[in-house]
């Protein structure tokens, strides 16, 4: 009984969510890796928090039933058939009625198994897609998680981008699966979004950072490239939605 009733609710969230997608077309960025991918999309919308209109995942809504949760701004019900119906009431009005929704949507997709990427991707389409790193988890199945990704690169269309960490070696590699253009970050001297000077003490790190003809010293109190990695990452997903919307004014 249990998993009829989950079915029911996951496709009936993943009707809803192409109904206001549908209707509201909002710009979708999809944050993907093993890793960090919360800490990414909080420094994103952190990075537009002048632009109207951005939301991002509650919590780490990410999978077949959190995705579209996020993308409808809603509480999971959890285990109590009560509250997924009044879940599943809101959505329905949101996604027949809503009027204001947001323009920019950064929305963390995250797997756990074979297939689980393209069903993400049968919800929502990302013009935008940026992936950290897959070198921490799925050590027993790497296979898994690197088709997965080459899905979530290869559905990308042409006038939209990729990003990528150049210094992690499998994510380079999915490259080849890209119809879009490719902008690398890293320390590879090939990135766009190129990491210089890194120097650690006792209250973090610092580091220089290369964009779009633009040289910033930043300074942060985490320590690792891991995390060095990361706000990066933000920082060229945040340029690139920025070129976007600008775009289109």
């Amino acid at each position: 009984m249990k998993k009829i009733f989950k079915f029911i609710v996951e496709r009936y969230l993943k009707f809803l969510t192409k109904i206001i997608i549908h209707r509201h077309n909002p710009l979708v960025v999809a944050v993907a890796g093993s890793t960090n991918k919360t800490f990414i999309k909080d420094q994103i919308l952190a990075e537009l928090k002048n632009e109207k209109g951005v939301r991002g995942n509650p919590r780490s809504f990410n999978t077949e039933i959190g995705l579209p949760l996020a993308v409808l701004f809603l509480p999971s019900g959890f285990c109590s058939l009560f509250k997924w119906v009044d879940v599943l009431l809101a959505g329905t009005y949101i996604s027949f009625f809503q009027r204001n929704f947001p323009r920019i949507l950064i929305l963390e997709m995250g797997i756990q198994k074979k297939g689980d990427m393209k069903y993400l991707l049968s919800i929502v389409s990302p013009l935008l897609v940026v992936i950290s790193d897959l070198s921490r988890n799925f050590s027993d199945n790497k296979s898994l998680m690197d088709d997965e990704m080459a899905h979530l690169v290869f559905s990308v269309p042409k006038k939209g981008k990729v990003i990528l960490n150049i210094d992690h070696d499998r994510v380079k590699a999915l490259e080849k699966y890209s119809k879009a253009p490719v902008i690398f970050y890293g320390k590879n001297k090939e990135s766009a979004g190129k990491i210089k000077n890194i120097e650690e003490n006792s209250d973090g790190q610092t580091f220089d950072l290369e964009l779009d003809g633009k040289k910033d010293h930043i300074k942060t109190e985490l320590f690792g490239l891991h995390n060095i990695h990361s706000l990066v990452a933000a920082k060229v997903v945040s340029a690139e939605i920025k070129k976007i919307m600008r775009s289109k004014k």
